[in-house]
């Protein structure tokens, strides 16, 4: 009788080791599910989540409004790219290249009669198609100025013209 309890031993072990892992993993899954439903059944976390998506929806809402706000066809102003400053012998006209993709050759500078104008092009293409950015200021300089001593250099992604006056 002890070899026939002997042979029917392993695999009752065999039985428990599956059934506690099976117990165990019940326990485990039905321990996550209620931290989950609690969780999701808390009236805060319910609030929080749906202040989320009202932030969300906000968001998009106000994107499509300007969206649809934009006239295509309007065009839109550039922010200041030329600065003019006046030093004590010497006019100086920063232009900023950064929007004009980096190039001093987008830049135009012509000098009439105390009136020097700036002014540019660049194309940029996007994933909305292609736009052509272009900007013309002008500055009445009150000095005697000589275009002839006019100067144009280049410093990082600034282009400086110097125009000099005698007074």
């Amino acid at each position: 009788m002890l070899e026939e309890e002997r042979c029917h031993h392993p695999w009752l072990k065999l039985l428990g080791i599956i059934l506690a892992t099976f117990l165990g993993a019940f326990l485990a899954f039905y321990f996550a599910v209620d931290m989950t439903m609690n969780k999701m059944m808390n009236p805060d976390y319910q609030i929080r989540k749906m202040e989320k998506m009202m932030r969300h929806q906000e968001k998009k809402f106000h994107r499509f409004e300007e969206k649809m706000m934009e006239n295509p066809f309007e065009p839109q102003m550039a922010p200041m790219l030329v600065n003019l400053v006046k030093e004590s012998d010497e006019y100086k006209l920063i232009v900023d290249l950064k929007p004009l993709g980096g190039d001093d050759k987008n830049v135009d500078v012509k000098l009439n009669d105390n009136i020097i104008t700036v002014s540019g092009e660049v194309e940029k293409s996007g994933r909305h198609g292609e736009r052509i950015m272009n900007f013309s200021q002008a500055f009445y300089l009150d000095e005697n100025v000589d275009a002839q001593k006019m100067t144009k250099e280049r410093k990082g992604s600034k282009y400086i013209i110097t125009v000099p006056f005698e007074e």
